[in-house]
């Protein structure tokens, strides 16, 4: 079953994606990947990490209704 997630972007994929959150339809964590990347074909230059619910994951996972998902492109330290 497709869940609606929020999905926040940061960084250079805010850049990438032109706005700062948006709404995806997807039943787990491996589909929104996919979607991510249709939607926005330049972000198949970002190695990029996601957090659910604030939570970096570590492998996918199933989606709930309402959940949040950050995409955290890799950040320059200093």
């Amino acid at each position: 079953m497709k869940n609606v997630v929020r999905v926040l972007w940061f960084g250079v994929a805010q850049e990438i994606t032109g706005s700062a959150e948006e709404e995806f339809m997807a039943e787990d964590t491996a589909v929104l990947r996919l979607q991510i990347l249709e939607r926005h074909p330049g972000m198949r230059t970002v190695n990029f990490r996601l957090a659910l619910n604030g939570t970096m994951l570590k492998k996918d996972g199933q989606l709930e209704e309402n959940d949040v998902i950050a995409v955290l492109p890799p950040f320059a330290g200093g």
